[in-house]
């Protein structure tokens, strides 16, 4: 499917569709493959395998270090107390509730506490990484603001997808829990607007680089969930 060149052209076919519609339909096919992973479904039917989760939480681990600082960022860059509180209220959820259900994992499925101390990178890992911190650094609240919108917006997307379902393992059902109950759902539906916001008022240089972002990020998350089961390994 070929994809508009411009947010102007694409609400020009599209005349009530807002700017992180733009940029979800920019980012396909990745936006489906990782919103309806093999993980997400496996997750919720409680039928993945505990190496696989492991190494997928290592990693994921490790990328919410640098997702914490571009939080940090998004609340120095948001010109305003009315939106720098969201994010600083999300920002406690995760160094809290988040990290407790990272650590009980950890010690439910073994993992040794130098394995995710001091993981060992993947190369679609370090890719995540460099986006977070390329982002953080930019001085950019619209580049901030597309780059958390991917990561969270999917992340809800197969989270309600789960429904009911949950595992009886709590690092499967915990896990699902985290992405799809009201207090991330509000947060994800703010950030999108804002997002929607910044996007649609940013010059069109910004809202393509703000584009190439939440693609590259899809692209890179749908390649996250692939490594829990077919390690990448660097080269």
């Amino acid at each position: 499917m070929s994809q508009p060149d411009s947010f102007a052209a694409f609400q020009s076919k599209n005349p009530d569709a807002a700017f992180h519609d733009w940029l979800r339909e920019s980012a396909e096919p990745f936006w489906t493959r990782a919103t309806a992973h093999r993980f997400t479904e496996e997750l919720a039917e409680g039928t993945l395998d505990p190496q696989a989760c492991a190494r997928y939480l290592v990693q994921d681990y490790a990328f919410v270090d640098s997702f914490v600082s571009l939080l940090g960022y998004a609340v120095a860059y948001a010109p305003a107390m009315p939106e720098k509180r969201p994010f600083a209220g999300f920002l406690a959820a995760v160094t809290s509730e988040e990290n407790d259900y990272f650590l009980r994992s950890f010690r439910a499925l073994g993992v040794p506490d130098t394995e995710w101390r001091e993981p060992e990178l993947a190369p679609v890992t370090a890719e995540l990484l460099s986006i977070l911190q390329d982002s953080g650094r930019s001085g950019s609240y619209p580049l901030v603001l597309a780059t958390l919108l991917a990561a969270e917006w999917s992340y809800l997307t197969w989270g309600l997808a789960c429904g009911a379902r949950r595992p009886r393992e709590f690092w499967m059902a915990e896990w699902i829990d985290l992405h799809a109950v009201p207090e991330f759902q509000q947060f994800v539906t703010w950030l999108r607007d804002e997002t929607s916001r910044v996007g649609a008022a940013s010059p069109p240089d910004v809202q393509q680089q703000m584009c190439r972002t939440f693609r590259h990020m899809m692209q890179l998350e749908e390649r996250f969930f692939d490594h829990a089961y077919t390690p990448e390994t660097g080269t």
